[in-house]
């Protein structure tokens, strides 16, 4: 029967979005508000999923052909109140790290296990001892998965750090560091961990427009793998501020680059963007260019019934594709909160919460709308000279959801870029792709209509499991489904 189930969901897609593309989706599971869930990926002969029940751990495996459940494992943790951190696959096994409490102490242990979800090895990656409170340090994966960084903030003013070697089963090294005159809240920007398991710390320094006797820059603390001595570096932003700035680690030039929106004065809207290239602990030979927006192409990202004079607002970088040759591509997108309060309303940009693919959570007592609008992209080569750009329109809308189902999923090849997305946030709704070229040349295609099949379908929790090949986790009604998708 489920083979059934799933061969004329198949069958009905493939009408639906013609020869070439492949969809498969998975029977249901029911998902309970206060549970999460991950993707793992996809392994020699099962596709495993992570399900957090916040007392209990599971892994559900399905079948790659048809994606039927094959089989379910409760992981055996440490029992003194585990929390699972992240759970990632590697390879021909995946790892989950989480924190757990030894005698007072506050420890960080990660498992390995293999596909059939049994125990491999096992080991502390960090014991932070007795504390008055008990650090959740964030978790950075190198580009290759290999290394893996957490960190935390002591009172503000100190991060500790750890880089773990997944490879070896090993701690490479931890240290503390307690940056000159640290505001942790408006300094501390984005970590970023290299194959090698160095550390970059950037920081953002003086983005202040009413201190113009104190211009604004970007500070990098490199920690090298070899626990040598940790330079620090600084590059000017020339007399502007940032909007906002997104940073890559280019593991193969040994750089850290850098995409960020500049604006003249008013931190508020946008002038144009900036490329950034530094090597590993060195603003020696960086390369810093701005790009200014011309009129035509902002008026093509507002309403037609605004005057773009000043620059752009409610925009926000997302994502930074490296180029082989050392260049990259900077991709924006126009995204914002619409806050409908009883007395009062307020629109708020969430440009400075892109720095992960996690959702947005809201604390907000009111309702709230979620736009995510038009993509724009902008190609620079290495010396920092403008490329190509382009406009891809889409117009998502939603309320109350945390924006959830809308902006997008990059899938990856050698030759071309997808970006992947919800023509609509609604339960009967295409999906359409943008195929973008190295040139900037690009093609537009619908590949599912969810009509009558149950679905809304939540790209930005996606993964890339091959180069032809992503899964999509499926969620209404409190009922999850895996989708695959082929190309």
């Amino acid at each position: 029967m489920k083979f059934l189930i799933s061969f004329l969901f198949f069958f009905l897609s493939m009408l639906q979005i013609g020869l070439g593309q492949e969809i498969t989706v998975s029977e249901e599971v029911t998902l309970r508000s206060d549970q999460s869930y991950s993707i793992i990926g996809k392994f020699n002969e099962k596709t495993l999923l992570y399900y957090d029940k916040g007392t209990e751990f599971e892994i559900q495996a399905f079948n790659n052909d048809i994606l039927s459940l094959s089989w379910t494992k409760q992981l055996e943790l440490d029992k003194k109140r585990p929390e699972v951190l992240d759970v990632f696959g590697i390879s021909d096994y995946f790892y989950v790290i989480y924190k757990y409490k030894n005698k007072g102490s506050s420890v960080i242990k990660v498992h390995k296990y293999n596909e059939a979800a049994n125990l491999v090895d096992s080991t502390v990656i960090v014991d932070y001892g007795k504390r008055f409170y008990s650090p959740a340090p964030e978790i950075i994966l190198s580009e290759d998965r290999r290394k893996v960084l957490l960190y935390h903030t002591e009172y503000y003013t100190k991060i500790e750090v750890t880089v773990f070697d997944l490879t070896e089963m090993e701690q490479k090294w931890t240290k503390e560091f307690e940056p000159k005159d640290l505001k942790f809240g408006a300094d501390f920007y984005q970590m970023l961990v290299d194959n090698d398991g160095g550390m970059h710390m950037v920081l953002m320094r003086e983005n202040d427009r009413l201190k113009k006797d104190k211009p604004h820059y970007f500070e990098f603390i490199y920690q090298p793998a070899d626990e040598g001595k940790a330079p620090i570096s600084k590059v000017s932003l020339n007399g502007k501020l940032t909007y906002d700035a997104y940073f890559k680690i280019d593991n193969l030039n040994k750089k850290v680059l850098g995409g960020g929106m500049h604006s003249e004065k008013n931190k508020g809207r946008t002038q144009g963007y900036y490329y950034m290239s530094t090597p590993y602990g060195s603003a020696d030979n960086h390369t810093l260019s701005f790009y200014e927006f011309e009129q035509g192409f902002m008026e093509q990202l507002v309403d037609k019934k605004t005057k773009v004079t000043k620059g752009l607002f409610d925009v926000g970088i997302q994502d930074i594709v490296i180029r082989r040759d050392g260049g990259a591509i900077i991709i924006c997108e126009q995204l914002k909160d619409y806050d409908r309060g009883a007395t009062a309303t307020t629109v708020g940009s969430i440009a400075a919460n892109s720095r992960t693919n996690a959702l947005r959570g809201t604390n907000s007592r009111f309702a709230v709308d979620h736009y995510y609008e038009d993509l724009f992209l902008f190609s620079v080569h290495p010396d920092g000279q403008h490329h190509w750009e382009e406009i891809l329109h889409k117009k998502q809308f939603s309320q109350d959801d945390d924006a959830a189902f809308s902006s997008f999923f990059l899938a990856k090849t050698p030759t071309q870029l997808r970006l992947i997305y919800n023509d609509e946030i609604r339960n009967e709704n295409t999906v359409s792709e943008y195929i973008i070229k190295g040139n900037g040349e690009y093609d537009r295609n619908s590949i599912l209509n969810t009509a009558s099949q149950e679905l809304r379908l939540r790209f930005r929790e996606s993964k890339q499991v091959a180069a032809n090949e992503i899964l999509v986790p499926s969620e209404r009604k409190s009922r999850l489904k895996l989708v695959r998708m082929e190309y």
